[in-house]
């Protein structure tokens, strides 16, 4: 409030006494149906950026600074005023006249009045519509029949119907959506240019009749002939020049020319750097196959998708000396610089988890080109040490962690392995992955080795649109060392069963859809789906194989005790699990934006082993979940945690939401306003703490809420996130005084501080 009130005060320090300071911008309509962010687009003028959509903060900064100085750190970071221009306020009038009378308005009526009071302007546009002018009628003259018939096979897609609104803006999409499709045809030199419309109004009836004209070639010339037939063309042969770096002279290029493949001639220095097979997948237009414009962006995307270019640049070019009237013929050239070809780097990291500070470092080693064939092989080593409270005999004590490990990936630019996706419907190059891991981990309490194995396939089925299979994920679990003081102090089954050998060998698929290609966009959606089944293939082997089933020891039933199978005597895990995060993401204006995330995921063991893998459960808290409680301290249910009690609370359901306001503040910094919802809960008998159990009849009186605010450093290569969560509402009290605030007063272990690298949504 006592800024809002010193922001009032100040803001008019630098207005000239002749001058009035623009403090709003209003505009007031009664038609739903036009979009007033678009309307804001052609504002000629706009006031002083606001942050939380009230503040002038910017401003704010600006008017503190000196003025005896032209320059400062306060003027830097901060915002000038914006003066009333009486110019650009009748400038805007006639702009946003001009859009209604692009959206078919053509009676609508604008009018503007300036209200000044205190060396302070506000600007109010007033917006009276009227009736849209209706699309009565819609044809189309073609100039030549071949186009006539691409097109009338395509005409149930046009974005211009008989009885819709009159609009500019589609016409143009139109025209926009028509080049697209011959240019996918062939038509390689066919442009937006050639489409033009006649439009006829009726004053009295509000109707518009529309006639889309296509012009052939020769109507755009002034020599040109009007008979003139747009040009089909095909690609006759490439030329691909790979270059370490550039060669001034053409004479110091190797040329290599691949018989079996005609149409392809290589350029490069030295020995061939790839195979010569790589490009002729990664083309899709073939040497004698007709242009398009779709396949030229798929050849675009596979060059890209191999990673082995600084850049590509494909450039076509018509063949004079081929084609006749009809029909051309094009050159295309494709240049490929290409990329370092193996690189290592070390990275060293302090690591904070739940509060508990590490040192780490990496060793990394990739090669680009290990075969020849665009195989990128990665390894790094791993080694780290953290400092951690733990709770032995009830009482306090310090201790070192440490963890060494190491992985390897293989990536080739290929299905390796048959599987059953249509290659000629990708967006780019699918790629194979091989990887190995181990990982070591020594604790005073346990001691326990990770081994995993990975194949899957990544591809991409559109821009937005991405999959990962993995047909084998492969983890072998081994603990030893295990403190016994340290497995009795867990007095519950569920958690305990983590302490034990196992494996997962599970199948899971992901799909991602990503429509955030740019920041140009206001908004953007992007959603993941995870599916993953494990331990199916090993029971049937079991089954198949007659082995005999071992009695679980720690049975909740003795009359009733489980019994499991083994591979390589070792217990295998057995579930199903499957979770959905959507997210979704308006950009206000460059300093203000909004981003939300909503995450439901179910895990459900059964057959050889009813509870799931530690790893493999569901936890929220900590820097990326329900920011006002620490990682894993949160649930499951209402379940309430002894203080002396190992952090692991994770379960088998998750639900939670986020909603974070973001505003950047000035400089490199950005702050937050967020609030989080959500638990995690149990889905059968074997957890037996209390109130972990998931009740459809009660699970929603068990969401936790939190809010808080967060301060960002924002830099082009990373973001250093600090948030700050407070507990509103607890499901581990009793009902009836969960909501804090109306409860009871705050405590200090209702605050939460979190740090972490990047966004968390």
């Amino acid at each position: 409030m006592l800024l809002l009130l010193l922001t009032g005060c100040i803001s008019t320090r630098y207005v000239p006494d002749d001058r009035y300071l623009l403090s709003d911008i209003d505009i007031e309509m009664k038609n739903d149906q036009i979009d007033r962010n678009e309307l804001q687009t052609h504002m000629r003028q706009k006031e002083n950026l606001r942050i939380l959509r009230v503040l002038k903060m910017h401003l704010f900064l600006y008017n503190l600074s000196s003025k005896k100085r032209t320059e400062g750190w306060l003027k830097n970071i901060g915002e000038p005023p914006v003066l009333y221009d009486r110019g650009l306020k009748d400038k805007t009038s006639q702009q946003l006249q001009q859009y209604l009378y692009n959206k078919g308005y053509y009676r609508a009526a604008v009018s503007d009045t300036v209200i000044v009071n205190n060396k302070k302007a506000k600007v109010i546009y007033r917006i009276e519509t009227g009736e849209p002018y209706l699309i009565s009628s819609f044809t189309t003259q073609y100039k030549d029949s071949r186009i006539a018939s691409i097109l009338d096979a395509n005409k149930d897609e046009s974005l211009i119907s008989e009885g819709e609104v009159f609009d500019v803006y589609q016409l143009e999409k139109e025209r926009i959506r028509i080049t697209g499709i011959l240019k996918n045809e062939g038509f390689f030199k066919f442009a937006e240019e050639f489409i033009h419309f006649q439009i006829d109004t009726n004053y009295l009836t509000y109707g518009a009749n529309i006639e889309m004209i296509i012009e052939n070639p020769g109507a755009k010339t002034e020599q040109g002939n009007p008979s003139q037939y747009h040009k089909k063309y095909r690609v006759a042969d490439y030329e691909i020049f790979i270059e370490k770096q550039p060669v001034k002279d053409s004479s110091e290029r190797d040329t290599a020319f691949q018989a079996s493949s005609p149409g392809f001639t290589f350029r490069h220095t030295g020995e061939m750097p790839l195979r010569k097979g790589l490009f002729f997948k990664a083309v899709e237009i073939k040497p004698g196959g007709m242009y398009s414009k779709r396949g030229e962006d798929k050849t675009y995307n596979n060059l890209y998708a191999l990673r082995q270019f600084k850049y590509v640049n494909i450039q076509f070019f018509e063949d004079e000396s081929k084609g006749d009237s009809l029909n051309g013929f094009l050159k295309g050239r494709i240049f490929l610089p290409m990329q370092v070809k193996q690189n290592a780097s070390i990275d060293i990291e302090g690591t904070n988890t739940s509060g508990n500070l590490g040192i780490a470092g990496n060793i990394n080693y990739q090669h680009r080109n290990l075969f020849g064939g665009a195989e990128i092989f990665d390894i790094t080593f791993k080694g780290a040490n953290e400092r951690q409270m733990a709770i032995i005999n009830n009482e306090s004590a310090e201790f070192n962690t440490l963890e060494l490990g190491g992985q390897t990936r293989v990536t080739v630019p290929d299905f390796l392995l048959p599987v059953i996706i249509d290659q000629s419907n990708l967006y780019s190059t699918p790629l194979t992955s091989f990887s190995t891991a181990y990982n070591y981990q020594k604790r005073p309490d346990y001691t326990r080795t990770i081994v995993n194995a990975t194949l899957g396939y990544n591809w991409r089925s559109g821009p937005s649109y991405s999959h990962t299979l993995n047909v084998l994920d492969l983890n072998a679990v081994r603990i030893f060392s295990l403190n016994p003081d340290f497995i009795n102090q867990i007095q519950d089954l569920y958690i305990r069963s983590s302490y034990t050998d196992h494996i997962v060998s599970a199948t899971n698929y992901s799909l991602v859809f990503n429509d955030r290609v740019s920041n140009k966009r206001p908004a953007y959606h992007y959603f993941r789906l995870n599916i993953e089944s494990a331990g199916n293939f090993l029971r049937g082997l079991a089954s198949l194989t007659g082995k005999e089933k071992i009695i679980d020891e720690n049975s909740l039933d003795p009359e009733d005790p489980i019994s499991y199978y083994t591979f390589f005597d070792t217990r295998f895990a057995q579930y199903v699990k499957a979770d959905f995060d959507f997210r979704y993401g308006y950009r206000f204006d460059k300093f203000n934006s909004l981003a939300t995330r909503a995450f439901i995921g179910v895990a459900v063991p059964y057959g050889n082993f009813p509870v799931m893998p530690f790893e493999k459960r569901y936890f929220t808290g900590g820097a990326n979940g329900i920011r006002a409680w620490q990682v894993r301290s949160l649930g499951p249910g209402s379940y309430q945690a002894g203080d002396n009690e190992y952090p692991n609370q994770s379960s088998d359901i998750k639900m939670e939401a986020n909603l974070e306001y973001r505003f950047r503040l000035f400089w490199i910094l950005e702050s937050a306003l967020f609030l989080d919802a959500g638990n995690v809960w149990a889905i059968n008998r074997y957890d037996n703490r209390e109130g972990a159990v998931f009740q459809f009849d009660s699970f929603y009186d068990e969401f936790a809420v939190g809010t808080g605010l967060g301060l960002r450093l924002v830099t082009p290569y990373f973001i250093l996130r600090t948030d700050l969560g407070l507990k509103l509402r607890d499901p581990s009290l009793a009902q009836g005084q969960r909501w804090i605030p109306f409860h009871r007063s705050f405590h200090r272990n209702d605050l939460n501080f979190n740090i972490a690298i990047g966004y968390p949504f």
